[in-house]
């Protein structure tokens, strides 16, 4: 086990997974907090989501944040949209922002993330 630096999810211990075919990996589990949000174009519920922080797959570890931005679909007014995806989670508030943004629209939201207990995967 690895311990980041100080602070509240610095504290986080990020264990070290082997996924088939990649070279060991760092992945830390989240558990991110959003409370409702929307625009003029776009509404989003509610929610809890679970983050796992891999860098294979495009998750970035700063000194001070966790970050990704990339793709992702959602499902708008039963349509399935792909959107860009950009998120910040602090290392030390564990305060998260989000941004879904596509074709002009965006939508923004900030949460709060805690240390996730894994019972599925071993970390």
């Amino acid at each position: 086990m690895q311990v980041i630096r100080n602070g509240f999810l610095s504290l986080l211990a990020l264990g070290v997974l082997t996924l088939e075919g990649h070279a060991q990996t760092l992945v830390a589990s989240l558990e991110c907090d959003f409370p409702p949000a929307s625009t003029g174009d776009w509404n989003m519920a509610a929610s809890t989501l679970q983050y796992y922080i891999d860098t294979a797959r495009g998750w970035r570890v700063n000194e001070d944040s966790f970050s990704f931005d990339g793709p992702a679909n959602i499902t708008v007014d039963g349509k399935d949209h792909v959107v860009s995806l950009s998120i910040t989670i602090s290392r030390q508030s564990g305060k998260a922002n989000k941004t879904l943004s596509s074709e002009g629209k965006s939508l923004a939201v900030s949460g709060e993330c805690r240390k996730m207990e894994s019972s599925g995967r071993k970390f």
